[in-house]
C-alpha cells in the first residue's frame, strides 16, 4: 500500500463484511474505538501488533491489508457499486498465492493464448480445441476435472464460500499476467460444481475475465450463453455423443441412453438433456419429456451406474499443491505458510508431515553451518 488511507479503505471493508461496528473491533484490538475511526480515515498508523490484532478480529491474512488487490478483482466490482463480496476476498486471496508461488519459481503456468470468437456457434468448436489442448480425446469424459483445467493454465478451488449474503454464489474467475484463477462453491451437485468449473474455464480460455455475472446461468446476456455453451460442448462434445448414443441405442431408448451419459460424462440431468436437445440427439416433444423425469438412485441401479464425484469441497489444483512442497523443501515459505496454502485440504496426520518436513529442513540447514566448523583443525584439536 502507498498511503495510510489505503489501509484505512481496506481496514472499513473488512470490518463491514464480517459484520462488526466500530466499537465492536475496538474491543476486540483491547483500543477505544476512536483508534479504529483514526484508522479507518487514514489519519493514523498501525504498529504490527495492532495489525495483527486487525487480522485476527476481522479474519484476513496480515498480508490482505497491505497488498493492492488484483486488476482483475477492481475490474469485476465496478458492475457492483463499489460491493466488496467476502467471495471477492477469497478469490483475491488465491490469486495472490498463485502468484507468490509462480514469482518463487516453484509453479509455471502452461502459455496459453485466448480464443477470441464473435457467435454462439462458434463455442464448440473453441471446446473441442481446448479438450485437445488439455490432452483429452474427443470421445473421452472429463474426469479429475482440476486436472485437466490446469493444463490449460486455470487454478481452480473447490472451498466452501465464506458468503454471507445469502444469495447463490457458484463460482468466479480471475485472470492473472500467467494463467488464471477460479474460486468454485462447494456446496451443489458434483454435476453442478463440474459445469461451474467448465464455465469458469470458458471465461479462462475466451479471455472473459471482466465478466460481471457471478451466479452461473444468472442473467440473460448473450455473453454467459456463449460461456454456458463452452462449458457443456467442453464436458460433453458431440462426437462423444455419437458414439456412445449409437452404443445405447438412444433411438429406441432415449431415457436410458441419457442417463448414461449423465453419469458416464459427469454432467447434470438437464445439462444433458439440454445438449441432447442442441445437437439434435432427442427432438423437443422428447426433450419436454425426459426433463421432468429425472433419474432416481433405483435408475442408476437398474443399470449398473455409479455416481463419481471428483470435485468435492476443499480440494486444491494437484500442481498447485505440489508447488507448495517444491516450495517448502526448498525453505521459499515457512510450514505454516505453507499449511495456509492448502487451505484446509490436508488431513491431520498430513499437517504433521508438513511440519515435521519443515524441522528437518531447519535441522539439515544447521548442521549444514556446523559442518565447517566439525571438519577444521581447531575444532578436532
Amino acid at each position: 500500500m502507498t498511503a495510510w488511507e489505503d489501509l484505512g479503505k481496506r481496514v472499513m471493508s473488512a470490518r463491514k463484511q464480517v459484520g462488526l461496528t466500530q466499537l465492536e473491533l475496538a474491543t476486540a484490538m483491547r483500543v477505544d474505538r476512536t483508534v479504529v475511526t483514526k484508522i479507518e480515515a487514514g489519519q493514523r498508523t498501525v504498529d504490527s501488533l495492532e495489525l495483527a490484532r486487525l487480522a485476527k478480529a476481522l479474519r484476513r491474512p496480515i498480508g490482505w491489508f497491505v497488498r493492492e488487490p488484483s486488476a482483475s478483482v477492481i475490474s469485476r466490482r465496478a458492475g457492483r457499486e463499489g460491493l466488496i463480496r467476502s467471495e471477492d476476498i477469497q478469490l483475491e486471496e488465491l490469486a495472490q498465492d498463485v502468484e507468490q508461488l509462480i514469482g518463487l519459481g516453484v509453479l509455471s503456468p502452461p502459455t496459453s493464448r485466448p480464443t477470441l470468437i464473435e457467435s454462439l456457434e462458434a463455442t464448440e468448436q473453441a471446446a473441442l480445441e481446448a479438450r485437445r489442448a488439455a490432452g483429452l480425446r474427443l470421445e473421452e469424459p472429463a474426469w479429475d476435472l482440476i486436472r485437466v483445467v490446469e493444463r490449460l493454465g486455470l487454478y481452480v478451488f473447490v472451498l466452501q464460500l465464506e458468503g454471507s449474503e445469502g444469495a447463490r454464489t457458484d463460482g468466479s474467475y480471475i485472470a492473472l499476467d500467467r494463467g488464471g484463477v477460479a474460486l468454485v462453491g462447494g456446496t451443489g451437485s458434483n454435476g453442478r460444481r463440474r459445469f461451474t468449473i467448465a464455465h469458469e474455464l470458458g471465461h479462462h480460455v475466451l479471455a472473459d475475465q471482466y465478466a460481471p455475472e457471478w451466479v452461473v446461468g444468472a442473467g440473460a446476456t448473450e455473453r454467459e450463453r456463449v460461456i454456458n455453451a463452452f462449458a457443456i460442448h467442453f464436458l460433453l462434445p458431440r462426437p462423444a455423443i455419437e458414439q456412445r448414443w449409437s452404443q445405447l441405442q438412444g433411438q429406441d431408448d432415449p431415457r436410458g441412453a441419457t442417463i448414461h451419459l449423465t453419469v458416464e460424462f459427469g454432467t447434470s440431468w438437464s445439462a444433458t438433456c439440454a445438449q441432447l436437445h442442441r445437437l439434435d440427439f432427442i427432438t423437443t416433444s422428447d426433450f419436454d419429456q425426459l426433463s421432468h423425469r429425472k433419474p432416481t438412485h433405483v435408475d442408476f441401479l437398474e443399470r449398473e451406474l455409479r455416481i463419481r464425484d471428483d470435485v468435492s469441497a476443499p480440494l486444491v489444483p494437484p500442481g498447485y499443491a505440489a508447488a507448495v512442497i517444491r516450495a517448502l523443501k526448498k525453505a521459499k515459505i515457512s510450514s505454516d505458510r505453507a499449511l495456509e496454502l492448502f487451505h484446509g485440504t490436508l488431513r491431520e496426520q498430513d499437517q504433521g508431515a508438513v511440519l515435521d518436513s519443515d524441522c528437518i529442513r531447519r535441522f539439515a540447514e544447521r548442521a549444514r553451518c556446523i559442518q565447517p566448523l566439525c571438519s577444521s583443525p581447531w575444532f578436532r584439536r
